[in-house]
């Protein structure tokens, strides 16, 4: 187990608390000798049975050996307390009587007592009955601290430590002490898509995956993180790394003094996020995993638990924002930014049945005729109070909380019935382009949400281009294969989007069923004349027609780079050169009067 081995034996005993409770003096003095024999140096004595629940509460014991017949308050009566009270119901009680009435015994059981001695009492069945007991309490308080899949510190036991580490940063009597250190909160990104396509039992893998990774970059955590919440000894250099449930991990990390900025901490994030760069084979599965880090101080960005667990969940709302693993400091300007992001995520989940979100559409143009052949659907969202946000910011949020699948299949349905309408004003042949996220991919049943949209709106399926970026089909290249395959089996065609600044292979771009690659922007802006030298926009189109398939070029906004393409014998284009991506009304003009180039699109939304 991570959290540390089993106590060694007679640390129980050094380490433990004991409270004992007897209205006379004499027993509890015998008690202690007894005690005192074994390696027990920690006592609490009172004689004065009316004190013992306030001197519980400050300062509770790992055991209470208690007299059940003692005058103002019997031990019965402390017993009923100790149950109603949630932070001390958990201290075991050995129960002290000269009784061998079994009613007395039963009555004491049923009120919580966990064990009983007979006065007077033997010193060898006193020292073996506390130590079965300590034990059992330490293996019971051990495991409500663990987590049981990934064997790490949860986040009852994260909590705690973080707790213990704010009052000692407050013992000092400065008026704002000094960060004790820094908690790290980890989002493991998709990994519900993993559990739901994969199986919970593949997804317990990855879990244990990221728990060995975090320990690589981080180092294993001390035996007394769990058995006393607490990095004390052998502090420097330690972590305590947590797993506080679904797809999230901690790791709080105590300062040095000669790092009082965090640049090891820093570090040690940045090789974990570091091996996300490489697939994991989980079975018979690769996957590319990812990772969002967010970081806040102790102290500096809250003085409470509670504030400094939000703090990172700010960083890390921001940090998962970007496409890649990443890491973020909290920051306080981050509220505002977080408050409007969930102001966005809940509104995703209406966005579709309110009106909100709508479609625009992008001519693709014929290059040697400048005929337009079809369209690109292209989503946007008037938000009722932010205004129209751009789809950079909100796909992202809607692939992280899942609302992509359900916006994903109406921009589909809704791409698909605008074809069949314009398809009578401009032939068969007019296709329409439609994009799709890894998360719509990785759903297990898309292939049948592709099929039911095309009979449902009676499009035949060779007028449908689904369009894929690079990574996204790298990311699990082989399982998205047989999905692109069971798309070509049903007739729809395939184009890798923005190709060019992705990652893949050219020995998988022969085996993917694709008919069509998209050359990126960035490559297009490069052409600045008609002899511009672009040797990559130049090779992407050899390759393309070498393999078999046409090409599509991106953010065309010149005539000289419509000449160049020409004469590279691209075959279609899209860009503000033809027009901006407009509304339906809009498009449909372009459709009956043509393309003036060069002149700003109408209606751009």
């Amino acid at each position: 187990m991570n959290a540390g081995p089993d106590m060694p034996t007679g640390s129980v005993e050094r380490s433990a608390r004991v409270m004992l409770v007897d209205d006379e003096q004499i027993n509890m003095d015998v008690l202690q000798i007894h005690l005192e024999s074994e390696g027990y140096a920690r006592f609490t004595c009172l004689a004065d049975s009316r004190e013992v629940i306030a001197r519980m509460r400050a300062d509770p014991p790992d055991v209470l050996l208690l007299d059940l017949m003692m005058p103002h308050v019997s031990g019965f009566d402390i017993l009923a307390e100790i149950g109603a009270c949630p932070e001390l119901s958990e201290v075991p009680v050995i129960v002290l009587t000269s009784s061998d009435d079994a009613e007395t015994k039963l009555r004491a059981l049923r009120l919580g007592a966990t064990d009983f001695l007979a006065k007077p009492v033997d010193a060898s069945e006193l020292a073996l009955r506390m130590r079965n007991t300590l034990k059992a309490r330490a293996w019971q308080k051990r495991r409500s601290r663990v987590d049981e899949l990934t064997e790490l510190p949860n986040r009852t036991c994260l909590v705690g430590l973080l707790q213990g580490e704010l009052e000692r940063a407050g013992d000092g009597g400065a008026p704002r002490p000094a960060s004790p250190g820094m908690l790290c909160l980890v989002n493991l990104q998709r990994f519900k898509s993993i559990n739901d396509s994969l199986g919970t039992r593949l997804g317990d893998q990855v879990l244990w995956l990221v728990r060995e990774r975090l320990i690589a970059a981080f180092g294993r955590n001390p035996v007394q993180v769990v058995d006393e919440l607490s990095l004390e000894e052998g502090r420097h250099g330690a972590s305590c790394i947590a797993r506080l449930g679904a797809d999230r991990f901690a790791v709080y990390t105590p300062l040095q003094s000669d790092d009082p900025e965090g640049a090891r901490v820093c570090a040690a994030i940045e090789r974990f996020l570091a091996s996300f760069g490489v697939a994991v084979q989980i079975a018979d599965e690769k996957l590319y995993l990812c990772a969002s880090v967010g970081i806040a101080r102790l102290i500096d960005d809250g003085e409470r638990v509670s504030d400094v667990l939000n703090a990172a969940e700010s960083a890390m709302r921001q940090a998962s924002a970007h496409p890649v693993n990443d890491y973020a400091f909290y920051s306080a300007d981050m509220v505002a930014t977080n408050r409007q992001r969930l102001e966005m995520e809940n509104g995703l989940r209406t966005a579709v049945s309110d009106g909100d979100i709508f479609l625009t559409y992008q001519p693709k143009l014929c290059v040697p005729t400048n005929a337009i052949l079809g369209a690109e659907a292209l989503v946007r969202w008037q938000h009722p109070r932010l205004g129209l946000i751009s789809p950079v910011d909100f796909i992202p949020l809607a692939e992280h909380n899942g609302t992509i699948v359900p916006i994903g299949e109406w921009i589909l349905r809704q791409a698909c019935e605008q074809t069949v309408r314009w398809q009578q004003l401009a032939g068969a042949g007019f296709r329409m382009a439609v994009n799709v996220s890894i998360r719509q991919l990785q759903e297990p049943d898309f292939v049948d949400t592709v099929r039911r949209v095309l009979v449902d709106t009676g499009l035949e399926s060779r007028s449908l281009i689904i369009e894929l970026t690079e990574n996204m089909i790298m990311e699990d290249a082989e399982a998205n294969m047989l999905k692109l395959e069971a798309l070509r089996e049903i007739g729809v065609r395939l184009s890798i989007d923005d190709f060019g600044t992705g990652y893949s292979s050219l020995a998988y771009l022969q085996r993917f069923p694709v008919d069509q690659l998209k050359i990126d922007q960035s490559f297009i802006r490069e052409i600045e004349g008609t002899t511009s030298r672009v040797p990559i926009v130049k090779a992407v189109i050899s390759l393309a027609h070498d393999l078999g398939l046409s090409v599509v070029a991106e953010g065309v906004e010149t005539h000289h780079q419509l000449a160049r393409l020409r004469a590279l014998r691209c075959e279609e284009y899209q860009g503000y050169l033809a027009s901006r991506p407009v509304i339906a009304d809009a498009f449909e003009v372009l459709l009956r009067d043509g393309c003036e180039l060069g002149r700003p699109g109408r209606r751009a939304a």
